[in-house]
């Protein structure tokens, strides 16, 4: 008599045969459904600066997602971040390990990474900035510009930081506004007269400037004749910006242009 299908010795072999594949098949990467034991993580999609550069007490954020094997992100598998420390004597900047938010502390520099079950993306430098701590001006505070001259000469203002009590170093990459005070921007008695920086046509706003010091600190623009009838003098403050645009603590630097007239 036939037995039914399943039982007997054939049936005791084909569940046998059925373990030994189940068995095989927990063993393959592709069988995460059976076993749990791998990652659905391939890869990381980092999205965030190559190289920030962070001024103390600023902050920039890193950004990365996990991707599977069809590169969908995995937004429930989280990037990891943490700092890797160039100089454990000193840290310049802190990481937000869920966030990825880098806070910076301290000038210098160092090393990020961000890790998502096992995977990691490429070491990420980070590069924190000091702030300005004072702006002077470099003599002459008051310079003339000649009938015959439609540019005056070089308004130097030089930028420093703190690097110890009462020691201070020259600030290059600082950005510096310079403005025009009187005549009072917008009024008849200011038309003809813009600031730009050395060689560059003034901008939109022609009486203020913004521009970047130089590895020595410094940061020049010059006064200009734009029209016939510039004032017979304007008066030009400097002051140093935060990376948000902000005006840091400080007395500006002030400069005194005379326009000689014929």
């Amino acid at each position: 008599m036939d037995q039914p299908r399943g039982a007997g010795p054939g049936g005791d072999l084909g569940r046998t045969v059925l373990r030994r594949i189940l068995l095989l098949c927990g063993l393959a990467a592709g069988c995460t459904a059976i076993t749990g034991d791998f990652s659905p993580v391939v890869s990381i999609l980092y999205t965030g600066p190559l190289a920030p550069v962070v001024e103390e007490g600023d902050t920039v954020t890193l950004t990365a997602v996990a991707l599977d094997a069809s590169g969908d992100s995995l937004p429930d598998i989280p990037v990891i971040w943490r700092r890797l420390a160039l100089d454990t004597a000193k840290v310049t900047f802190t990481v937000d390990s869920l966030t990825g938010l880098v806070t910076g502390v301290a000038p210098g520099a160092g090393q990020v990474q961000g890790n998502a079950e096992g995977l990691r993306t490429q070491l990420i430098g980070v590069t924190t900035r000091a702030l300005a701590d004072s702006i002077g001006t470099v003599p002459p505070e008051t310079v003339t510009v000649a009938t015959a001259d439609a540019e005056s000469p070089p308004l130097v203002a030089e930028v420093f930081y703190e690097v110890a009590a009462g020691e201070f170093l020259p600030l290059g990459g600082a950005s510096v506004r310079f403005a025009v005070i009187t005549p009072a921007p917008g009024t008849p008695e200011a038309s003809d007269l813009a600031i730009a920086a050395p060689g560059a046509a003034p901008g939109a706003d022609p009486w203020t400037a913004t521009v970047t010091s130089g590895v020595n600190g410094l940061a020049i623009v010059t006064a200009r004749r734009v029209g016939p009838a510039p004032p017979d003098s304007a008066t030009i403050e400097a002051v140093a910006l935060n990376a948000r645009g902000e005006v840091l603590t400080g007395t500006p630097a002030r400069f005194v242009v005379l326009f000689a007239s014929n």
